[in-house]
C-alpha cells in the first residue's frame, strides 16, 4: 500500500494575502500498520518506518510555530499559525477541533503516538518472553538483526515520549503491557522520566550488539552503532534541560546528567564541532522546518531576523529606542555591531556589502501587511539555511555545539563559572570577534546589550551564544530554553493542551493555555527582558 502524506505549501503573494497549495508526497518508508504482520521482513519494515512518521511530526508545522513564538525568527506569513501564536499581545491557543491550526495543534501529539505504536509493536513481536516471538535475520549474511530493530523501537519510544512530554501538558505513557483500555494521562514531568529510561534501554542494547543503521531507517545517511549511541545521549540531554517550564525548574534540572550526557555524545573540538545530520531528498526525508525557512530565500516574509533578541548585539542605540516603542510603532533599524556573524557598518550600503558570518542584510524585502505588526519586519535574515532548504543535501537534526553551550550551563548552575566562560568564548570570540568574558562575566563588547542598556552578564552572555549558534537545528531550541529561561513574552502558552480531537474522544473538558489570563498558570508571566505590553 502506498501511503500519501498531504504538506502545506505555503507562498505569501506580493499582495500581503497568505496563500496555501498543496504538496503530496509519497510516504514509501511508512508501513501499512493496518495488516497483520505475517512475517519477520514486514516486521522489520515496520520498526524501521516509525523514525519517518516522528521525522514528520516533529520537523514541520510545530516547530515553526514555536520559533516564531519565542522570536527566533519572524513571518508574515500566516500559515501553520505563526502569526497567529507570536502575535502581541498574545492570545490563547483555540483548542478546538474545528480550529484552522488544529493539525498544527497535534502533529507532535498523532505523528509521536503513531511512531510509539509501531515501535511497541516491534517490541512486543520481537520480545523473548514471546512463545511466537520473531527473529529478524539478515538475508545476506544469516546475522540475527533482532536487537537493532529492538534498539531502534527502543529509541523510537523514548523520543516519541518525550517529545510529548516538551510540548504537552500531559500525555499517555504506551509500552509493552500496556492496556489501551485502561491508559490514564499521566503529567509531564512522569511522562518525560519513562521517556529517558526508554532512551536508556535503546542505548543498553547497542551497547552489548554490534550493528549498523541503514540508510533507509535514518536520513539517507544511517548510522554506525557508535552515532547511534552518540544520538540517544544527546536527545537525553536535549530532553532533560528542555522539559522545564519555568526558570524554578529549569534551575532544578539532574545538570550532572546533562553534562555526562552531553560528554557521551557529539563533541566539539575548536570550532569544529560533530553533528547529527540527514541527507535531505525532495521526496521522503524533508525537513520541513529547513524546507519553509530555505524558502524564504525567494520570499523575504517567511523568516526574518527578529529584533526582540537580535537587536542585543546593536551598539547605537536604536534597539533601546525600538524596544521603548508600541508594538505598531517600531519600525526597522540598522544593527551596528561588533558581533561579525551580522554584517558590518554604518549604513544599510555598507551592510549590504558586508555580510556577517551567519546574517546578511536583506533590505525591506517581505515588509508586507503592516496590520500584522510593523515590529516583525527586519532588515535582517539568517542565511545559513540558503544551501539546504531542507528537501537536498545536509540538515542538521542535533548540534554538537547547541549541545556544548548546554553544558556551559550546566557548569554555570554548578558554580563552575571559568569552564562556562571558557565554553561561552570557544564560540564568543572565534565567530563573533567579541571579548573574552571570564568567571566574573567581563562584556567590554556589550553584547549582548539588554534592552534596559546595560551590558549582559555571563549568564546573559551565554544564552546569547547559544541562541546565536543554534539555528532551527533542534525541535523548538529557542522556544524550550526561552521557557526554562523565563524569556518567553507575557501570556504565551508554556505548553500545548491534550488536542480537543483526542479529549472529545476521551469524553473529557476542553481546555487551554496561554492569553492574558493566562489560563491556570499554563502561560508566561512575562519575560526577564520585560517587554513593553507585559
Amino acid at each position: 500500500m502506498r501511503l500519501l502524506r498531504t504538506i502545506g505549501l505555503c507562498a505569501l503573494l506580493l499582495s500581503g494575502a497568505g496563500a496555501c497549495e498543496n504538496l503530496t508526497l509519497p510516504n514509501n518508508n511508512q508501513p501499512d500498520q493496518t495488516r497483520v504482520i505475517a512475517n519477520a521482513h514486514e516486521l522489520e519494515s515496520l520498526v524501521a518506518g516509525s523514525y519517518l512518521t516522528l521525522f514528520y511530526g516533529y520537523t514541520w508545522q510545530t516547530d515553526l510555530v514555536l520559533s516564531t513564538t519565542a522570536f527566533q525568527h519572524s513571518s508574515m506569513a500566516c500559515c501553520f499559525g505563526m502569526v497567529q501564536y507570536s502575535r502581541l499581545p498574545r492570545e490563547p491557543i483555540n483548542n478546538s477541533a474545528s480550529d484552522p491550526y488544529a493539525s498544527m495543534h497535534g502533529e507532535i501529539w498523532y505523528n509521536s503516538y503513531a511512531a510509539i505504536k509501531a515501535a511497541v509493536d516491534g517490541l512486543n513481536a520481537t520480545d523473548p518472553a514471546n512463545p511466537d516471538a520473531f527473529q529478524i535475520t539478515d538475508e545476506t549474511t544469516g546475522a540475527d538483526n533482532t536487537p537493532r530493530a529492538r534498539a531502534w523501537a527502543r529509541f523510537v519510544q523514548g523520543l516519541g515520549h518525550g517529545l510529548l512530554a516538551l510540548t504537552y501538558d500531559q500525555a499517555f505513557v504506551y509500552d509493552q503491557g500496556t492496556d489501551p483500555t485502561e491508559i490514564v494521562l499521566a503529567p509531564y514531568g512522569d511522562v518525560m522520566k519513562e521517556a529517558l529510561a526508554m532512551l536508556d534501554s535503546a542505548a543498553a542494547i547497542a551497547a552489548a550488539n554490534d550493528f549498523t543503521i541503514p540508510d533507509a531507517w535514518f536520513g539517507n545517511v544511517g548510522m554506525t552503532r557508535a552515532q547511534f549511541i552518540k544520538t540517544v545521549n544527546g536527545y537525553q540531554a536535549l530532553l532533560r534541560a528542555g522539559v522545564a517550564r519555568t526558570p524554578t525548574e529549569r534551575a532544578a534540572v539532574n545538570w550532572p546528567a546533562v553534562i555526562a550526557d552531553v560528554d557521551a555524545s557529539f563533541q566539539c573540538a575548536g570550532t569544529s564541532c560533530e553533528n547529527l545530520t540527514i541527507d535531505a531528498d525532495p521526496s521522503v526525508w524533508i525537513h520541513g522546518t529547513h524546507f519553509y525557512i530555505g524558502f524564504a530565500i525567494t520570499q523575504g516574509a517567511w523568516a526574518q531576523v527578529s529584533y526582540f533578541i537580535h537587536g542585543m548585539a546593536d551598539q547605537s542605540g536604536a534597539f533601546k529606542a525600538w524596544f521603548a516603542k508600541p508594538d505598531f510603532f517600531r519600525t526597522p533599524f540598522l544593527i551596528q555591531t561588533p558581533d561579525k556573524r551580522f554584517p558590518q557598518g554604518a549604513t544599510a550600503t555598507a551592510q549590504a556589502s558586508n555580510p556577517g558570518k551567519y546574517i546578511l542584510y536583506g533590505g525591506t524585502r517581505g515588509h508586507l501587511r503592516p496590520d500584522r505588526g510593523s515590529w516583525r519586519w527586519s532588515l535582517y535574515r539568517d542565511y545559513r539555511l540558503d544551501g539546504t532548504p531542507g528537501n537536498h543535501g545536509p540538515s542538521i537534526m542535533m548540534s554538537g555545539r547547541d549541545l556544548r553551550l548546554l553544558k556551559a550551563e550546566g557548569l554555570f548552575r554548578a558554580g563552575q563559572l571559568q569552564a562556562a566562560a571558557d565554553i561561552i568564548n570557544e564560540t564568543r570570540v572565534a565567530h563573533g570577534a567579541l571579548n573574552a568574558t571570564n568567571a566574573a562575566g567581563l562584556n567590554s563588547s556589550c553584547v549582548p546589550k539588554l534592552p534596559n542598556g546595560s551590558c549582559g552578564n555571563l549568564f546573559e552572555m551565554l544564552k546569547w551564544e547559544k541562541r546565536m549558534e543554534n539555528y532551527q537545528y533542534n525541535f523548538g531550541a529557542w522556544f524550550f530554553d526561552s521557557r526554562g529561561w523565563g524569556d518567553l513574552f507575557k501570556g504565551t502558552p508554556i505548553h500545548f493542551p491534550v488536542p480537543a480531537r483526542e479529549l472529545q474522544v476521551l469524553g473529557l473538558p476542553i481546555y487551554t493555555f496561554g492569553g492574558p489570563g493566562g489560563y491556570a498558570k499554563g502561560a508566561s508571566p512575562g519575560s526577564s527582558y520585560a517587554y513593553p505590553g507585559e
